[in-house]
């Protein structure tokens, strides 16, 4: 009868275990890291508060497609006025990625450095379309300006969760 126990406890052990690795698995299988580039233009719109909008390309990867994005906000000094000059911005943007298979929807918080011509922005996951339905995560963009920030170059980086599985481009 002992053994019975032992045994049976052993294999209920060993069925919760299991079922919590392909849990794992199946959770891991729906997230992806993000390495690609982007290139676009800055440019003043109506849509924005402060007049100023953006697109971009992405040529390869999940997101594959297009960027635009609305800026909402900025601040001079980059919010660091005792340690930063007026013309280092920190701004806010609502961040739009298409791809032929959905949109994905992002909150754009970034620095901007005129001096240098360098960016960098937070970008997190807020939801979106199609297949980016209930996406979450972060993505980081980083890159350099021309063109008195005209245009722009970066690289894209961060984790992107999908709820359903994410199947190769």
């Amino acid at each position: 009868m002992r053994l019975t126990l032992t045994t049976s406890a052993t294999c209920t052990v060993s069925t919760v275990l299991m079922l919590l690795l392909v849990g794992q698995a199946a959770h891991a299988g729906q997230c992806r890291r993000i390495f690609t580039t982007i290139v676009g233009t800055a440019f003043p719109c109506a849509e924005s508060p402060g007049g100023l909008c953006s697109d971009g390309d992405i040529r390869r990867g999940i997101l594959k497609g297009t960027k635009f994005a609305v800026y909402t906000n900025s601040g001079p000094s980059a919010g660091l006025p005792a340690t930063e000059p007026p013309e280092v911005l920190s701004y806010n943007a609502e961040a739009t990625f298409t791809t032929r298979r959905g949109e994905l929807h992002l909150n754009q918080l970034g620095v901007s450095d005129p001096f240098r011509q360098v960016y960098t922005e937070l970008n997190r996951v807020v939801g979106g379309t199609g297949r980016f339905e209930g996406a979450s995560g972060d993505l980081f963009i980083s890159g350099n300006l021309y063109d008195e920030g005209s245009r722009f170059d970066g690289l894209v980086t961060g984790t992107l969760c999908l709820q359903r599985p994410i199947k190769t481009d």
